[in-house]
């Protein structure tokens, strides 16, 4: 059973309807399937990317687990053809780079945990449907840009950030760009209903004007 969402809101991108940006969503088509697994508490959460990156990838599904009584599914993410990857920076992590990308074999399945740092170690840990999975992480990068929740690092990523600098290893630069687009569309427009912008300070899709008002 989904949520429930404040009629106030956009059913779509759930944010308050007149800062709406379901129009701007990319639909973005991809050789990776992106599988995200996501904690029961991230549903209710305005602040959560996951459900974006849902959105803007074609080829991508979201399951949920820990709800009560309800056991998600484990189907699909170990394949007989292709290559299955767990996104979790573990002590046996391969740091991600186009060169070893490129040996695996296709199709690729990127399975994302999505949920706090201590949720998604006692969920990857105690899963048998993730056991045997090759764990992969990130190379460093640029700072996150992720400014709704407070973050321990900025080195810490957001769900929607580490899935699009991974995309841009398995897939390319301009799949990357675009999921972070969205998300800066996002941040600015989430910002800006909590009061913490003005609406000349947004500048990467802007303020729709109704709700500047």
């Amino acid at each position: 059973m989904r949520p429930y969402i404040s009629p106030k809101r956009c059913s779509g991108c759930e944010i308050r309807k007149p800062l709406c940006f379901c129009g701007l969503i990319p639909k973005l088509e991809t050789m990776t399937r992106v599988i995200i697994l996501m904690h029961t508490c991230e549903e209710v959460l305005t602040s959560n990317t996951a459900k974006l990156a849902s959105k803007a990838l074609l080829n991508s599904e979201l399951r949920i687990h820990g709800r009560k009584n309800d056991q998600m599914s484990f189907d699909g993410l170990v394949q007989t053809e292709g290559t299955s990857l767990l996104l979790f920076p573990s002590s046996k992590a391969i740091v991600l780079s186009t060169e070893w990308v490129s040996k695996l074999k296709k199709p690729i399945r990127l399975i994302v945990p999505d949920a706090s740092w201590r949720q998604t170690t006692k969920f990857v840990r105690r899963t048998p449907g993730l056991a045997g999975i090759q764990h992969v992480q990130l190379p460093n990068g640029p700072p996150s840009e992720y400014q709704l929740r407070t973050q321990a690092s900025d080195q810490n990523l957001c769900t929607l950030e580490a899935i699009a600098r991974a995309l841009g290893i398995f897939e390319s630069d301009d799949i990357q760009q675009q999921l972070e687009w969205i998300l800066r569309v996002f941040v600015e427009r989430t910002l800006f209903s909590r009061g913490q912008l003005k609406a000349h300070e947004c500048h990467v899709a802007g303020i729709p004007t109704d709700a500047q008002c």
